[in-house]
């Protein structure tokens, strides 16, 4: 699954533990030069809602260097469509090419009964989700394009994108459209000999997890091992997900290996069970 010689653009990769971070980082495993990307910033409104900041996103970018590879880290709101276009510019200047999109930011704010849901935070969380996987291909699926040689996108959507999630309905219906989203987008790029499929992790080690976890605790008056543990009895692998996991499926996708798979929204839960 070598990847000598390609360029990727991984969105949503500063946090610590973080499905983004693993995929930048086995990527660049694989050969890939990386342009790493994430948000950087906090909402106000939304002091709880825990984004990577740009020293993180450094931190990415300095791993990525050490195991050989040349990596750029640069800031971008995935909502904001003149920072997407300048992302996709800045990997042109920096690599010359782009092979391969991940769109992997994502994750929510606000949340909880649809009922006390605010339209912001509803706005907020699918255009984080949504909006910002359309940006991203609109901008950097043209870069692929130009270079006549193919390319791959990968895009993050979840199993709560194949089933309802309560508490989390923005969030879900957002990855539901992530879904839909790869599925055109795999139908008009073809002909480019671009690939794009979907992975839907299922409950993954990171940071969003531990805000469901919290909301689910405070509302049924249980503390964290114990949701936990309401998790993991769902999963037949008996443990909880790690981003590792999941970029190894992103890894298959985005190599030669993968070439003739498209369209297709992989589900890598550890056998949970997905209507």
């Amino acid at each position: 699954m070598r990847l000598e010689g390609k360029v990727a653009i991984v969105t949503g990769c500063a946090r610590e533990r973080g499905i983004g971070r693993a995929i930048a980082m086995r990527l660049a495993s694989e050969g890939a030069d990386i342009l790493a990307a994430d948000y950087c910033r906090s909402i106000p409104e939304y002091p709880d809602a825990k984004f990577g900041q740009m020293a993180e996103l450094e931190g990415v970018a300095s791993e990525i260097r050490k195991l050989g590879r040349r990596s750029i880290a640069v800031k971008v709101d995935v909502t904001d469509e003149a920072e997407v276009a300048t992302m996709a510019d800045a990997a042109m200047k920096e690599f010359g090419r782009v092979d391969i999109l991940c769109n992997n930011a994502g994750g929510g704010v606000g949340g909880g009964p649809v009922i006390q849901q605010t339209l912001d935070s509803w706005n907020r969380t699918v255009g984080i989700n949504l909006t910002g996987t359309f940006l991203c291909a609109k901008h950097v699926a043209p870069k692929i394009i130009a270079g006549g040689r193919g390319g791959r996108i990968v895009n993050t959507a979840s199993i709560a994108g194949k089933r309802g999630s309560p508490m989390m309905a923005a969030y879900s219906a957002a990855k539901h459209g992530v879904i839909g989203l790869t599925r055109s987008l795999a139908l008009e790029l073809g002909a480019f000999k671009i690939t794009v499929n979907a992975v839907c992790p299922g409950f993954v080690e990171t940071q969003l997890l531990e805000g469901l976890i919290n909301m689910i605790g405070s509302t049924g008056n249980l503390n964290r091992e114990q949701v936990l543990e309401t998790f993991v009895r769902q999963v037949p692998m008996g443990r909880i997900e790690t981003g590792e996991d999941v970029a190894n499926v992103v890894a298959f996708l985005a190599s030669e290996d993968g070439g003739y798979m498209t369209g297709q929204a992989l589900n890598i839960c550890g056998g949970v069970e997905v209507h």
